[in-house]
């Protein structure tokens, strides 16, 4: 439960008991002092209001053991109600409920969005770079002082939910029927699980992918509905190796993903439904005169061929793995969403991959123009 939401129920409570001591008070004054419905409210009124006006009668004993009752059950009340409706509006709350108010409201708005369960340093991380390829994302964490500290880091313009991901109603508040994608960050296997399993069962359809923090779960993980399980430990674990016993080959992918402004990234890049049905050369699409980019790889049919030849035809629904920057990226979209005027870059940021015999291989003077 969030602290405003809390609050508001705790305000909620006071009323009702509040309302159940006048409800208590008027049955009991009309059948121990047989008073009439308005006698008895006025009664109720001033017990509970201590305004100190006298009785309609004089009270029976039983009259006046109730009175005491109502007495001290309606100030009881009274104090309670006062003090968490200040804490309240002194804590924030209000503006809290209307901020929290307004994100739902956005989230409603969202479709094919992404969601991160958790944010730590991971899954901070993981929401700061998919924001920055201009992915709606939202985040569900349930402590109150890390959103806080990301909130006041993205200036504000996080979308969270704040709670308890392992919960339906918090991932439905998340808009998970609606997501794209799912990915799951918490430390603790269990949980992990049981978001899996639930997100799963609320969308069918969405990719979603867990961490695992121990290798012997991720069968279990699977078994939930995950669609990847990333061993993030052991992937740490190869990677220290790595860079152990081959540190270039470590520090060219560091260098080309973490290269200042240039920004190399590797990304994949689906062939539309639209691009022509029997297809294109890889050759007549010209990539890397046009945009520059990297071919790495086609994906046909869940196959990986890497290094592909001049002569690989790409269809539609096959995937491109290229290496370039994010602007290429985006031209790449557009040549093969139709735009194939597109033209020749002149001054490449980088020089094409270099391998022998195939589609990337070693540029003759004047082959590829001015690259």
């Amino acid at each position: 439960m969030t602290n405003e939401t809390g609050g508001a129920k705790q305000i909620v409570v006071s009323l009702i008991l509040l309302a159940a001591v006048f409800l208590v008070g008027i049955i009991g004054y009309s059948i121990i002092e047989g008073y009439s419905p308005i006698d008895s409210i006025f009664m109720i009124m001033i017990t509970i209001s201590t305004v100190g006006y006298g009785t309609i009668t004089e009270l029976s004993q039983a009259g006046k053991i109730f009175t005491s009752i109502v007495i001290l059950a309606s100030i009881t009340i009274v104090v309670y109600a006062v003090s968490n409706i200040t804490a309240f509006l002194v804590e924030g709350r209000v503006n809290k409920m209307i901020r929290r108010r307004r994100i739902l409201k956005t989230i409603e708005k969202l479709e094919n969005h992404f969601i991160v369960i958790g944010g730590g340093d991971l899954g901070s991380t993981i929401a700061h770079e998919m924001s920055k390829r201009n992915n709606d994302v939202v985040i569900v964490e349930k402590s109150e002082e890390r959103l806080k500290d990301l909130t006041s880091r993205e200036g504000g313009k996080l979308i969270y939910v704040s709670g308890d991901a392992t919960e339906e109603e918090t991932l439905k508040s998340a808009g998970v029927e609606k997501a794209q994608g799912l990915m799951s960050w918490l430390p603790d296997d269990v949980d992990n699980i049981f978001v899996v399993l639930t997100a799963r069962g609320m969308n069918k359809s969405m990719k979603i992918i867990s961490k695992v923090a121990h290798r012997e779960n991720i069968n279990k993980l699977n078994y939930a509905g995950a669609d990847k399980v990333i061993p993030i430990q052991e992937i740490g674990a190869h990677r220290m190796v790595t860079m152990m016993l081959n540190p270039t080959v470590i520090g060219f992918l560091d260098t080309i993903s973490q290269s200042g402004s240039l920004q190399l990234r590797f990304e994949e890049v689906k062939v539309p439904g639209n691009f022509r049905p029997e297809g294109m050369t890889l050759e007549a699409l010209k990539i890397p005169q046009r945009i520059g980019l990297i071919v790495i790889a086609t994906v046909c049919d869940g196959v990986n061929k890497f290094n592909p030849s001049a002569s690989t035809i790409v269809k539609p629904g096959d995937s491109l793995m290229v290496l370039g920057e994010h602007e290429q990226v985006e031209k790449l979209q557009s040549l093969l969403g139709g735009n194939l005027n597109v033209e020749p870059q002149e001054n490449n940021s980088f020089i094409p991959l270099i391998l022998e015999g195939n589609y990337l291989s070693t540029p003759v003077a004047g082959e590829f123009g001015d690259l």
